[in-house]
């Protein structure tokens, strides 16, 4: 019963997200018809050849990038919580996410300081060290502290570190000559962006993050079922705890640095996604939670993209809002009602 409702709830959501991708394409300053986008799929062409290039340079990037990345981070989320056993533990929280942006704005401002340039690498190496280092501090707090309160608490405040080091960058460059344009589209950046990918950035994500994600879900699940029910319970069925516990904290390192490297920081997601995973599947195992929780990624940030663009929820505006605030209006109250359940049940 468990695999069947598991399958009607993944043909749902995927009948969901190509609704929701069509949706995508249609949105914007310039109006898409339903029509153009059949024709385009159909024929090659609107029929228009400036709406051809805002689908073909704009909007398929958006939904390709929306996609790709709302299901790593979404699946990061999982494998974070299942490190540290705690609902709460997701790479926005834990301040992973806004340690990966802080490597790639001190990337971005030697890169045009010093003129030397890595391109799209130089991004993902600067992210992956700068989460490895947040996820190092986070963890070796989680051993002198148990508390998810305190977890929760340091998380937040390497965050407000972090986005006062990347204000402080970001405006140094003006006084040390650095063109404001280069470093400015940052501040958009850090709040959660996918407006701003390139196909080669979309391709290098899908790259590194789909592999991770598969992988994840067909060797992990069962291990991490073990887990859930206790380390020593997981010993005792022949999981091994410390390979296993270094694979969690690797593979969302590198899901996380990879999104947030390209996306800047995705908020909540890696929280709301597995809880409301696990409610619809009505169960905890891996296995059927995360394939949803992926899935719930990628349809929850395509209608995130979707919201924050002109004129959708603010009327008669050219401004985008970052990704940062429909997320954090539906993750913020979320992530409360978990933290007080926890304090009730002494957690």
């Amino acid at each position: 019963m468990g695999a069947k409702r598991v399958v009607i709830l993944g043909i749902v959501l995927i009948a969901l997200i190509i609704l929701t991708s069509i949706c995508s394409i249609t949105f914007g300053t310039i109006k898409i018809s339903f029509n153009d986008v059949k024709n385009y799929a159909f024929k090659g062409t609107t029929g228009n050849a400036i709406k051809d290039k805002i689908i073909e340079k704009l909007r398929i990037l958006r939904v390709f990038g929306a996609i790709i990345a709302g299901m790593a981070i979404s699946i990061a989320g999982v494998l974070m919580q299942g490190y540290f056993r705690n609902p709460l533990a997701e790479p926005y929280l834990t301040g992973v996410a806004s340690g990966a942006s802080l490597g790639v704005v001190l990337y971005a401002f030697t890169s045009l300081l010093t003129g030397y340039n890595l391109g799209i690498w130089g991004k993902i190496i600067s992210a992956n060290i700068g989460a490895f280092i947040t996820l190092f501090i986070i963890i070796n707090i989680a051993k002198v502290v148990k508390q998810t309160s305190t977890l929760l608490i340091c998380g937040m405040m390497i965050g407000a570190i972090v986005s006062g080091f990347n204000s402080i960058i970001i405006y140094t460059s003006d006084y040390l000559g650095i063109e404001n344009d280069k470093l400015g589209s940052y501040f958009t950046w850090i709040m959660g962006c996918v407006s701003q990918l390139t196909a080669d950035e979309i391709k290098v994500m899908a790259i590194i993050t789909l592999p991770i994600v598969v992988l994840a879900i067909i060797f992990l699940s069962k291990n991490l079922d073990a887990n859930l029910l206790g380390e020593n319970y997981a010993i005792s069925v022949g999981v091994n705890i410390k390979r296993l516990k270094q694979t969690l904290l690797i593979l969302s390192g590198i899901l996380t640095a990879c999104v947030v490297s390209f996306t800047g920081p995705i908020a909540f997601l890696g929280l709301m996604c597995p809880i409301i995973a696990r409610m619809l599947c009505n169960t905890s195992k891996h296995i059927y939670v995360m394939p949803i929780t992926a899935l719930l990624g990628m349809l929850l940030l395509l209608i995130s993209d979707i919201c924050v663009r002109p004129g959708v929820v603010i009327p008669a505006t050219s401004n985008e809002l970052p990704l940062s605030c429909p997320l954090s209006i539906i993750g913020a109250p979320i992530a409360v009602i978990i933290y007080l359940k926890m304090r009730r049940l002494g957690i």
